[in-house]
């Protein structure tokens, strides 16, 4: 008797509804906790009473955390950086960074495992042919690592194509997970010290990865015609 999931259609349908079964509740949880995201990203008592929560669950509100930055990765279209500042208030700048790159980590393995199953089809063209320097097998790495270094660049999106790089998946995790430690620990730092009453720090680091950011963005397609350019090189 076969496995129900043996064939190659019936694993990317399940790949499909796991997927899509994540993305809807990443967005159910989103639309229902609404207000009390809004009043933890801008207010500081009801930050502290998150952090109080959570600290008070213990190995539990860790798992939950955990499972919020993993949901992040997956649900691309989420910006990171609050999921972030709040490791960095709950769990210290070191504390925060190390739950955060664990999450980034499970997201991305969990997507590279969907992507494969679901194949290139699953992926735009578009995508494909933006980011086609990153089949060239010598650059590929290099250019992997510029791309989840940069901040303002679509880190989660990138991984969706992971799977269809000239890149070993170990490899590809190692990059995409190292690569974002200087922009997740600034992150920590500010929320550490944001949830201290601090906000000299916070602002400073606002501003600074604000205007890297806004140079990156603003500069994406001078930075890919410069990659394109090393390819052809």
């Amino acid at each position: 008797m076969n496995h129900p999931l043996a064939s190659p259609r019936a694993r990317r349908w399940a790949a499909a509804a796991a997927l899509l079964l994540v993305c809807l509740a990443g967005g159910a949880a989103v639309l229902a906790f609404r207000d009390e995201l809004w009043a933890i990203l801008t207010s500081q008592a009801a930050r502290h009473q998150f952090i109080g929560w959570v600290q008070s669950k213990g190995i539990w509100g860790i798992l939950v955390f955990l499972a919020l930055q993993i949901l992040q990765v997956v649900v691309a279209v989420l910006p990171g950086e609050p999921v972030e500042l709040m490791a960095g208030a709950l769990f210290g700048p070191v504390g925060g960074l190390l739950i955060c790159l664990a999450g980034i980590l499970l997201g991305s393995m969990f997507i590279y495992a969907a992507m494969k199953l679901l194949g290139a089809k699953a992926v735009p063209a578009q995508a494909f042919h933006k980011y086609r320097f990153l089949q060239d097998e010598q650059r590929a790495r290099r250019a992997l690592y510029l791309l989840f270094f940069l901040p303002g660049t679509p880190k989660d999106m990138l991984t969706y194509i992971g799977p269809f790089l000239p890149v070993k998946p170990g490899e590809f995790f190692f990059i995409c997970t190292l690569a974002r430690i200087p922009s997740v620990v600034t992150s920590t730092v500010a929320g550490s010290s944001l949830a201290d009453g601090g906000l000299l720090v916070p602002i400073v680091i606002f501003v600074v990865m604000g205007a890297l950011g806004l140079v990156c963005l603003y500069g994406e397609q001078r930075i890919l015609d410069w990659l394109h350019r090393r390819k052809e090189t």
